[in-house]
């Protein structure tokens, strides 16, 4: 374990231990962690586990003819976070199968401007509607291959933002790495507007930017796997040089009662200097509907996982298509799931994904299919 995984421990065992919360007042909450709570400070500890189970055959997964199946702890994180007065932190540890562990979240946020926000340190860049949305909340197990590729995730910077059911900005400056001894910067920046937002109605648009220099003159994110994560076979070429990317995508949802869905479009030029330039686009659309009755929920720019209202709990259907062309390479991945939740904290999903992708002029297919056990603390 690294020191700041242990650091992060050791918080951990402090706000649960420290005499100064023995008279506090404590909330626990399935799925939504345990809250210690004073006159001028809360404390909240929580994290999740994700277990996921893959079968996969033919080319499109394995690379050749035969078949294959992986299983992984694809999420083990816990993070304690902080409120005092206008002041905001949060720090969450990520520990994975391979041994390597990190900080996947460490940041100060500042509350203390009208309708503004300012985040200090390592957090998630604003680009594009499933990137955003937790991956504790998404609809289908993985995220789709242009998200993946093109959505720069968490990284350390500085942002600025606003944030309200009808309306929210953010944008900000980060560090992606090193670039022949100095940072090489990215600006990132994502608008959303929901010119309907009801309690059963939600119809929402979005816009989101991105420019960045590329550390070390290369781009490495554009190989990726058709929605299985544990598969062997990945579309695209390779690390991509050039000197900088630009991209930018459009986002669309609309949820009605026990039904919704989304769709997004990406684009995106990687500047290649004296090399050639190289497109990357991709585009992807799902819908879900609950069975039992329940709504997906909406909140600032952003859906939550589906709670279930009775014991016996809630069924999800999904279904998504999406599309990805890094270079002249491109793929596509047709998935159909089914979700159960047990409760807030507990869900299982199933999903069955048939892929194709055309590389190098030769074409390959396959199928495959995931299950994950989830459980939110």
């Amino acid at each position: 374990m690294t020191m700041k995984l242990k650091l992060l421990a050791v918080a951990v065992a402090a706000v649960i231990s420290t005499p100064a919360f023995a008279e506090t007042e404590v909330k626990t909450k399935a799925g939504g962690g345990a809250k210690f709570k004073t006159d001028d400070v809360s404390i909240k500890v929580g994290g999740r586990l994700m277990y996921d189970i893959d079968w996969f055959d033919d080319e499109a997964f394995t690379g050749n003819t035969g078949s294959g199946s992986d299983s992984e702890l694809r999420r083990a994180r816990i993070y304690v976070s902080g409120e005092f007065g206008n002041w905001e932190a949060k720090v969450q540890g990520d520990f994975k199968d391979d041994g390597e562990t990190g900080l996947s979240d460490a940041y100060i946020q500042y509350n203390g401007w009208d309708d503004l926000e300012l985040v200090l340190g390592k957090h998630k860049e604003p680009f594009g509607l499933e990137e955003q949305t937790s991956s504790k909340d998404i609809t289908a197990i993985e995220r789709t291959m242009v998200t993946n590729a093109l959505a720069p995730g968490k990284n350390y910077g500085a942002s600025l933002g606003s944030f309200s059911n009808e309306f929210t900005w953010m944008v900000g400056l980060y560090d992606h790495g090193d670039e022949g001894g100095n940072i090489a910067t990215g600006v990132t920046g994502r608008m959303t507007f929901a010119p309907m937002v009801t309690k059963d109605e939600v119809f929402h648009l979005g816009f989101g930017y991105r420019q960045s220099r590329l550390a070390g003159n290369e781009y490495k994110d554009a190989d990726q796997r058709l929605e299985i994560h544990t598969a062997d076979e990945k579309v695209g070429s390779g690390t991509i040089v050039g000197e900088s990317i630009t991209a930018y995508n459009f986002e669309v949802a609309y949820a009605a009662g026990p039904f919704h869905a989304q769709a997004e479009y990406f684009d995106a030029e990687v500047d290649g200097g004296i090399n050639a330039d190289t497109d990357i686009s991709g585009y992807y659309a799902q819908f879900g509907y609950v069975l039992t009755g329940e709504s997906r929920p909406y909140s600032k720019g952003k859906f939550k996982r589906v709670s279930p209202k009775g014991d016996n709990g809630a069924w999800e259907i999904l279904g998504r298509f999406s599309h990805y062309e890094p270079g002249s390479d491109e793929a596509d991945a047709f998935t159909l799931g089914l979700n159960y939740y047990a409760s807030k904290a507990v869900r299982v999903g199933v999903n069955y994904v048939q892929g194709d992708l055309t590389e190098g002029g030769v074409d390959k297919d396959g199928n495959a299919i995931a299950v994950r056990f989830q459980y939110v603390f």
